[in-house]
C-alpha cells in the first residue's frame, strides 16, 4: 500500500500537489495527512480517515462498505448536546474511567487541534531524544497529542478523569512556551494551538479553562491519602 506525507513546513507547493495525487485517485487522511486509496469516509463530510486515525479509532466492522456508509466522524456529531450533559452531569469523584460524553469531547478537541495542520505537525509527537536532548533536560514531562490519543483508547493506562485529560493537553502548549524562544516558529505555533484549545474550552466546556497541572497533581496526592 502506498501512502504519502506531506510536509508543511515547505507548504509553498502542497496546494498543486494535493490537486496530482487527487487526481491519482489518492485521499488525503483527515488525521495523519497521509494520502491513500483505503480510507474511512464520513457521511456526513468530505473527511476522511485511515481506521487507526480517527479518534475513537474505527471498528473494523467499518471497512465493509455497507456498514459504514451511515457512520459520521467526530468532527460531525452535535458536540452542543454533548456540551450541555457535560455541564449538567456531577462529577463522580469514585469513577477511574471516562464517561461517553467526556470521551467524545476529548476526541473532538483532539480532532480540532490535529485538524490545525500548519500548527499542530509539531506537537503530534514529542522531540525525539537523539535529535533534541536538551528539550529532556528541560521539559520534565513530555507530551504530545498522539501521547493523549493512545492514553484515551489504552485499556492498561487509561485516563481516569477528564480533568486528567484536559490538563495533558494543555501541558503540551506549556511544554513548549517554557522550551522555545519566543523568536521560533514552533513558539508562535504553540501560541497558535493554544489559543484555539482556549477557544473550544471557552465555548464548550467552560468549567475546565482553569484547570491546571498544579491543582490535578495537588488531588491525586490527596486521594493517595
Amino acid at each position: 500500500m502506498r501512502t504519502f506525507r506531506m510536509n508543511y513546513e515547505n507548504s509553498d507547493s502542497s496546494s498543486s500537489d494535493d490537486d496530482d495525487l487527487d487526481r491519482q485517485g489518492y485521499k488525503k487522511c483527515s488525521g495523519c495527512t497521509d494520502w491513500d486509496h483505503q480510507l474511512i469516509y464520513c457521511s456526513a463530510c468530505k473527511r476522511s480517515y485511515h481506521n487507526n486515525c480517527h479518534i475513537p479509532p474505527i471498528s473494523m466492522s467499518y471497512t465493509d462498505l455497507a456498514s459504514y456508509e451511515s457512520w459520521i466522524c467526530t468532527m460531525c456529531v452535535n458536540i452542543d448536546d454533548i456540551s450541555k450533559v457535560i455541564s449538567e452531569t456531577t462529577s463522580d469523584s469514585n469513577k477511574k474511567i471516562l464517561n461517553k460524553n467526556e470521551m467524545i469531547m476529548a476526541s473532538r478537541i483532539l480532532l480540532e487541534l490535529i485538524g490545525d495542520e500548519k500548527n499542530s505537525f509539531q506537537f503530534l509527537e514529542i522531540p525525539f531524544k537523539y535529535s533534541d536532548p536538551h528539550y529532556y533536560k528541560v521539559v520534565h514531562r513530555p507530551v504530545s497529542l498522539n501521547t493523549v490519543k493512545e492514553r484515551l483508547s489504552s485499556e492498561s493506562n487509561c485516563y481516569t478523569s477528564f480533568y486528567e485529560v484536559i490538563c495533558d493537553i494543555k501541558r503540551i502548549y506549556s511544554n513548549s512556551l517554557y522550551y522555545y524562544h519566543a523568536s521560533d516558529p514552533y513558539y508562535a505555533m504553540a501560541q497558535k494551538q493554544e489559543k484555539l484549545l482556549f477557544e473550544m474550552l471557552n465555548k464548550w466546556i467552560p468549567q475546565y479553562q482553569d484547570c491546571h497541572i498544579s491543582t490535578l497533581l495537588s488531588k491525586s496526592k490527596s486521594e493517595q491519602v
